[in-house]
């Protein structure tokens, strides 16, 4: 089981940064492109667990979560 983990690539992982970072680019209307919001995102998610997450919680709520997440820094 190990080794069919370790074969998967970056592209492959549905919890993987490229991911995080296409949906992210898709809330342009919750998550404004370069806000403040917009930047604190990336940084919040290279975090695996808040990442994971973030993608597993209800489409609806994802740019609450971030904003509340944003304030709690």
């Amino acid at each position: 089981m190990s080794q069919a983990t370790c074969s998967l690539t970056p592209a492959m992982n549905p919890y993987g940064i490229p991911q995080v970072v296409k949906l992210l680019d898709n809330m342009s209307e919750e998550v404004l492109e370069a806000s403040p919001l917009y930047f604190f995102s990336p940084k919040l998610l290279l975090n695996k667990d808040k990442r994971t997450m973030f993608l597993s919680i209800n489409p609806k709520i994802r740019a609450l979560w971030l904003k509340i997440k944003m304030e709690e820094s």
